[in-house]
C-alpha cells in the first residue's frame, strides 16, 4: 500500500465525528458533502466530458450525503447509534452500490484479522473515540500487535496485462502465459480476453489442454455475451482441470458499465450472485475491479468464509488518476481485515 493513502484511509475513519460535531444539519450536510466529492475528484477524468463528469461527481456526493444529513444530531449521546446507523445505510444497497469512500475502509488497519467484527468495532469506534480515546487506542493497538499477517498464496501466479488496440495479440499473448506457466492456479485480469464466444474457446483448445494435462487451471477475466441482447457478463472464467465454471461481477461502475438509464448495452447489475468461487482447495473471493472501492462485495463474500482473496482489474481508462492505487489499497486493506491471503492481476 502506498504511504499515502494508507494516511488517507486512516484519516477517513475520523469524518463520521467530523460531521456529528457541527452546531447545524446544515454545516453538517456540506462537510460530508466535501468529503465525497473530494473523493470522487477522479470522476470528470473518466467520463465522456467534464460537464459529465461533473454532474455525476455532485449527484454522486449529494446521495451519499444523505444518510450523514438524516441522522445527524447535535447531542453526543446520540452518536453511539447514529454514527453506526450511517455508516451502514451508506454501506449496504441501494446506496452502497456508489459507496466508495466508506470510512468503514479503515477497519483493515484499525482491526486486522477481525473480520466482520472489525468492521462493527470501527463503526463504534467512530461513534465513542472521543468519550474513551486511551481504551480505543489500547484496543485498536493490541489488535495490530497481535495480528499475523497471512502466508503468501503458493502455487498461485497473477499475471499482469497490457492493453493494445490489437485484440488479436493481446490475447494471443495472454494465452501463451498462461500455457507457458508452471503455476498449479494462474490468473489473468479483467479485460484479459474482451469476448468469451465459442470461437474464442475453440482459439484457446490448446491451452486448455495443455493445463489438464498438466493438471492445471486458469482464471481469465472476460466478456461473456448475453443472447439476444448488447449486454454481457462481466466474469471470471475457469479453463483446464476445473472448467466451466464462472463467476459473475456483481457490481459493475454505475453509468461506466451498468446502465441503469441509459442504453440497453453494458454489464446488468448482479446484487445476488454468488460472493465466492469454489476452485479445489480454495474457496476465493473475488472483486472485480470497482468493487475492491466498496463495502458491500466484500461483507457479502465475507459470509461464504472466503480462504483467498483475488482481485482482478482492467485501469487502461482510469490509470491518469489514483484510482488503480486506491484499488490496490483497498484490496489489501480487506485481506488485512480478514486474514486472508490476496493477490491482484492488473491489465493497464
Amino acid at each position: 500500500m502506498a504511504p499515502t493513502w494508507v494516511v488517507s484511509m486512516a484519516l477517513s475513519a475520523f469524518m463520521p465525528w467530523v460531521v456529528f460535531r457541527q452546531s447545524t444539519r446544515t454545516r453538517a450536510a456540506a462537510v460530508a458533502f466535501i468529503y465525497f466529492a473530494a473523493a470522487s475528484a477522479p470522476i470528470p477524468w473518466i467520463t465522456d466530458g467534464p460537464a459529465i463528469g461533473i454532474g455525476l461527481l455532485l449527484i454522486a456526493s449529494a446521495i451519499l450525503t444523505l444518510p450523514w444529513v438524516a441522522l445527524w444530531h447535535n447531542d453526543p449521546s446520540q452518536r453511539l447509534w447514529r454514527i453506526p446507523a450511517a455508516l451502514l445505510l451508506s454501506a449496504v444497497p441501494p446506496i452502497g452500490i456508489i459507496n466508495w469512500a466508506s470510512p468503514l475502509t479503515a477497519a483493515g488497519l484499525l482491526f486486522p484479522g477481525t473480520g466482520l467484527a472489525g468492521l462493527a468495532a470501527t463503526a463504534l469506534t467512530e461513534a465513542i473515540w472521543q468519550a474513551h480515546p486511551r481504551s480505543v487506542a489500547g484496543v485498536i493497538l493490541a489488535a495490530n500487535l497481535i495480528y499475523l499477517s497471512p502466508d503468501p498464496p503458493k502455487g498461485i501466479q497473477a499475471l499482469d496485462t497490457t492493453d493494445s488496440g490489437d485484440t488479436f495479440r493481446k490475447e494471443e499473448s495472454a494465452r501463451l502465459a498462461i500455457h507457458t506457466s508452471t503455476s498449479n492456479l494462474t490468473i489473468l485480469p479483467e479485460g484479459a480476453v474482451r469476448r468469451w464466444t465459442e470461437a474464442t474457446e475453440a482459439y484457446w483448445t490448446d491451452t486448455i489442454n495443455r493445463l489438464k494435462a498438466t493438471n492445471r487451471t486458469a482464471l481469465i477475466g472476460a466478456g461473456l455475451p448475453i443472447p439476444n441482447s448488447d449486454q454481457f457478463h462481466n466474469s471470471v472464467l475457469t479453463i483446464g482441470t476445473i472448467s466451466t465454471v464462472r463467476f459473475d461481477q456483481r457490481i459493475p461502475i454505475p453509468i461506466g458499465m451498468w446502465k441503469p438509464f441509459g442504453s440497453a448495452d453494458g454489464v446488468p447489475l448482479n446484487l445476488t450472485g454468488p460472493g465466492t468461487l469454489n476452485l479445489g482447495e480454495h474457496r476465493i473471493a473475488i472483486l472485480i475491479c470497482y468493487e475492491q472501492l466498496l463495502v458491500w462485495p466484500m461483507v457479502q463474500s465475507a459470509f461464504e468464509s472466503p480462504t483467498l482473496l483475488v482481485g482482478i482489474s482492467n485501469t487502461t481508462w482510469t490509470k491518469q488518476t489514483p484510482i488503480p492505487t486506491v484499488q490496490a489499497a483497498c484490496l489489501k486493506l480487506w485481506s488485512r481485515l480478514f486474514g486472508i491471503p490476496s493477490i491482484s492481476a492488473v491489465n493497464g
